[in-house]
């Protein structure tokens, strides 16, 4: 018997038997008669269906597919018996516990029941077990990030909590959110747009870093920052802090780090509150959950991104224009580090919210996203190897984004790093053989 361990019910109740048999010998011996011993019973197990329930691909019902396109759109033991009587043993010379419920016992020993595992505490911008309790009381830090061809690969996204893509013009912008974790080196660093403010709000009161803006979007920002929505650090107001590397050319070879923002920022600054609900270890997906290889999105203007679901990696392999979307290790100074493979952004979640865009007031030839509306709009999320559908609404921009489902329930996400994007364009549902191929040729 293992010490410190309690005995198992079949080692207690042998000693019972014992006993009463010696008993019966002793009676037997004084009366000269016999006493045929019991026999034990037979426990049956039971069996353990397993049955899996296969959910069918999603037929689509929005953005039409292009001809010849690779995608599809998306619809926004039995136990053995044995004796185990005591005037026998089997052949291997040993005798099996009885059945500890075996009937006239009068005190079996049930196993204890296992405990269900109460969650600790979370980091609440991925859901996963928190580490270090010190980030709880720290700001979110975001920093704008480029995606351009030319400032690709970017340096330091894959330590982002949160990614959201935005569009910009013709092209994309990334702001990447950090709160769990530090980048050592992070860009290249690009300029603000209208839009961020907004975006911002949904991470309590965030250090903002950008490489500036025209002076009418300089404004809003300012504007933000007095009603409490971010706390602007750019890179003229900290030139120690952020700094120009050889190996690109200006403007996408602005570079810093985020622990030189994050130490330059006013200690009183409000954290950030959950942005998502987080599945439990074990819990189930809803029912409605579809599963799905992968996503396109488009976005108005021309980029075009992929996510094909890698289930060694558990998360969204993506892809931008074509190309494997990777971030590339620097040393804090910025200097290529060759000694670290590049790594492709693969994302535990991908929430895509349909997003309407306007012209934006400071700049006649930006977009505006639209994401402070109380009607909100579709909501796509890829999560687990699945799609969730539902709506995201969010009546003003003191409050988060609200995303659930098509019953009405918050959508729980899969712990771990979330991408968010901001189309305005179609959504579409990869095939399975355009999946396998993307994360076969990478």
């Amino acid at each position: 018997m293992t010490a410190g361990k309690p005995p198992r019910p079949g080692a207690r109740r042998r000693g019972r038997i014992a006993a009463a048999l010696l008993a019966v010998a002793l009676l037997a011996a004084a009366c000269g008669g016999s006493e045929e011993e019991p026999g034990g019973d037979q426990p049956a197990g039971a069996a353990q269906p397993t049955p899996e329930e296969e959910t069918s691909a999603p037929d689509g019902d929005s953005g039409g597919d292009s001809p010849g396109s690779t995608t599809a759109p998306a619809r926004g033991d039995t136990g053995a018996t044995g004796s185990d009587g005591a005037d026998e043993a089997p052949g291997d010379g040993t005798a099996p516990d009885p059945d500890p419920t075996e009937p006239g016992d009068p005190d079996p020993d049930p196993d204890p029941a296992t405990p269900t595992p109460t969650p600790g505490p979370t980091e609440p911008l991925t859901g996963e077990p928190l580490v270090d309790p010190s980030i709880m009381n720290r700001p979110a830090l975001a920093v704008k990030i480029g995606t351009s061809s030319v400032g690709r690969p970017q340096t330091g996204i894959n330590q982002a909590d949160v990614l959201i893509e935005v569009r910009v013009e013709t092209i994309t912008r990334l702001m990447a959110v950090f709160h769990s974790q530090d980048a050592i080196s992070l860009g290249p660093v690009r300029s603000a747009r209208s839009s961020d403010t907004d975006i911002l709000a949904n991470f309590g009161q965030p250090v903002y870093g950008h490489s500036g803006a025209n002076p009418g979007v300089l404004r809003e920002i300012s504007q933000g920052q007095s009603a409490g929505k971010l706390y602007e650090l750019r890179w003229d107001g900290l030139p120690n802090d952020y700094w120009r590397i050889a190996d690109r050319v200006p403007p996408w070879n602005l570079y810093t780090t985020t622990s030189r923002i994050w130490d330059s920022a006013p200690s009183n600054l409000k954290a950030p509150e959950p942005l998502f609900e987080y599945r439990r270890e074990g819990e189930p997906l809803p029912a409605g959950a579809e599963p799905v290889p992968g996503v396109e999105v488009r976005y108005l203007g021309g980029t075009i991104a992929h996510f094909a679901w890698d289930s060694e990696a558990g998360g969204w392999a993506r892809w931008q224009d074509g190309t494997p979307h990777v971030d590339m290790a620097r040393h804090p100074n910025g200097t290529p580090n060759p000694d670290v493979a590049p790594v492709q952004v693969t994302p535990a979640n991908v929430v895509v919210l349909q997003t309407g865009y306007t012209g934006s007031a400071a700049c006649s030839y930006c977009p505006e996203a639209i994401t402070v509306d109380s009607e909100g709009g579709g909501a796509l999320v890829f999560t687990d190897g699945h799609l969730i559908r539902g709506r995201w609404t969010r009546p003003s921009a003191n409050q988060p984004w609200q995303v659930t489902d098509n019953n009405g329930n918050p959508v729980r996400l899969t712990p771990g790093q979330t991408f968010i994007a901001l189309p305005g364009g179609d959504v579409l549902v990869m095939v399975q053989d355009f999946a396998e191929n993307l994360l076969k040729n990478r």
